[in-house]
């Protein structure tokens, strides 16, 4: 296997060398498809968001002051990263406290930054994706176990059928999303 170095590959980019294209989608992509993909992305996405980071980065080395100081991998990772991180926020996938939890004080490429969520993070994600009127519901129910007859007062609510029905509305918001996350 050839290797080219990183300012070997810039330069060929800089001049819109074909194979430096060819070089990046082959060794740079898949890392930045496996992080999209197992952060509520599809391949699609990962496809998007690598072409949207390939033309930042063009237009970055063709700037006469640019000069890299981590190695391209990362640096592209970064890009990639920071583009993904704010889709998610802009289609409200992600809520906009969460992003410090993706977001490194340092930009490093790390293969695997995702882990698997225990069952209360995954309710609090879903949670955080419904309306601000059926968060205040389901917390006051199930995280401050307030019964349901002063709730009613809280909310104007004429009758428990009212009530209920309010509560049914909201957990079936959560479920929506819950079955939108597993079928990803």
């Amino acid at each position: 296997m050839q290797t080219i170095s990183d300012n070997a590959l810039l330069d060929k980019l800089r001049s819109e060398d074909n194979a430096s294209f060819a070089v990046l989608y082959q060794y740079y992509f898949p890392p930045i498809a496996t992080y999209i993909t197992n952060n509520y992305g599809r391949n699609e996405d990962a496809e998007d968001i690598f072409q949207e980071a390939i033309i930042v980065l063009l237009h970055k080395v063709r700037q006469p002051d640019f000069q890299l100081t981590a190695a391209l991998k990362t640096y592209l990772f970064s890009i990639c990263r920071h583009l993904w991180l704010k889709r998610l926020r802009d289609n409200k996938l992600l809520p906009v406290a969460d992003v410090e939890i993706y977001q490194g004080e340092h930009d490093t490429f790390l293969p695997e930054l995702h882990r698997e969520k225990s069952k209360d993070e995954k309710v609090q994600s879903w949670i955080m994706r419904i309306t601000r009127h059926c968060q205040r519901i389901l917390k006051a129910i199930f995280f401050y176990r307030e019964p349901m007859d002063i709730l009613m007062k809280k909310m104007n609510w004429k009758n428990k059928h009212t009530a209920a029905n309010q509560q049914y509305k909201c957990i079936q918001q959560v479920k929506k999303i819950r079955q939108t996350e597993e079928s990803i």
